[in-house]
């Protein structure tokens, strides 16, 4: 495949541009539906005359319709672009991204899609697709999948299409709750996912910030155990990937735990676990659900995380060498390079 947009490049780049230019329409009268002409080149920084006749023949081609309140996308638009986004890596050259970044923690899957999902909203929205796209591939008969919390992977429960033929597929959360936002909680997206693909799926009504003792005793009753059992036997574990001390914050960490991260010198942060730069745990927040030596057992693990902030945060949990999958945009990919490149 980069092969043949290589050739384009070389014999067709106005093909290219085309495609580009299409495809960003596209995705902004998604997004942004009803949308203006005035407003999509305002954003996209094209000429109006450049939108005027794209738009033309994008509703030629039955991917759009206008109403007097702007434009909207058709099923066949809709259509084209799930189909486009296979592609979307090549055309934009984040493949080579991708590529370098497996090559460099042995990960069996790598997608980077445009942008840059801490500055951009629309970036966001496409990780989230992007990971929905990957995961709903991934799903098979009897599996069980678990799934964290986070603004990420609410856009991508967010994503996930509309559904059945997944009633025997079980979808839990990894973890207890954090205490945040309700539909960024793990339960809230498990519950989203699972009705969105006709599956079956159970909740763990616990926080994620427990005391190891309240934590253990909690562990022996009789109906948490069932449930951690089915979550430590999942077959695809999908998981973000945060900065240190975000989510220390987030987490309500004291002063002193997250003076100690500082000192052990932390990054980033995943299921509760804090890494420095060489992968290594450096802090564990006691808790019920799965634990980092449960990964060995789960055959897909998926981590859907972007923004240049989080850069340092994903290659620290990359060097731990849990992740099979990672989802991630063009500013996390770059930083990860570079920051592994500093390492030299």
């Amino acid at each position: 495949m980069d092969q043949l947009f290589h050739l384009m490049e070389r014999f067709a780049p106005e093909a290219l541009e085309i495609m580009e230019t299409r495809y960003q329409i596209l995705r902004q009268v998604l997004y942004n539906q009803p949308v203006g002409r005035r407003q999509i080149g305002k954003v996209l920084g094209y000429p109006e005359r450049t939108i005027r006749g794209e738009v033309e023949t994008l509703k030629i081609r039955g991917a759009i319709y206008t109403t007097p309140a702007g434009i909207c996308l058709t099923s066949v638009g809709q259509e084209m672009l799930r189909e486009v986004d296979e592609y979307i890596p090549f055309l934009f050259n984040t493949q080579t991204l991708a590529k370098k970044i497996k090559n460099m923690f042995s990960v069996d899957e790598v997608i980077v899609v445009p942008g840059d999902s801490y500055q951009d909203i629309l970036a966001k929205k496409d990780l989230g697709a992007a990971a929905a796209h990957y995961l709903v591939k991934l799903l098979q008969p009897r599996y069980t999948l678990a799934v964290t919390g986070g603004t990420t992977l609410a856009e991508m429960a967010s994503a996930i299409s509309n559904g059945d033929g997944h009633n025997d597929v079980m979808v839990v959360p990894a973890r207890g709750g954090l205490g945040e936002e309700m539909e960024l909680q793990a339960g809230a997206i498990a519950a989203k996912i699972a009705k969105a693909i006709g599956a079956q799926y159970r909740l763990l009504h616990i926080p994620d910030n427990l005391e190891e003792g309240t934590a253990e005793i909690l562990k022996q009753d009789m109906h948490v155990r069932q449930l951690v059992d089915i979550i430590k036997a999942s077959n695809i574990l999908v998981h973000g990937i945060g900065p240190a001390i975000e989510m220390a914050n987030r987490r309500g960490l004291t002063g002193e735990e997250k003076n100690y991260l500082v000192k052990r010198s932390a990054v980033g942060e995943a299921l509760r676990y804090y890494f420095d730069k060489e992968g290594n745990i450096v802090y564990e927040v006691p808790g019920i659900g799965l634990e980092l030596e449960d990964l060995k057992n789960i055959p897909i693990v998926m981590a859907v995380a972007g923004g240049g902030n989080k850069g340092p945060a994903i290659r620290a949990v990359l060097q731990n060498g849990q992740v099979s999958v990672l989802i991630t945009d063009e500013a996390a990919a770059e930083k990860i390079i570079d920051n592994n490149r500093g390492k030299g």
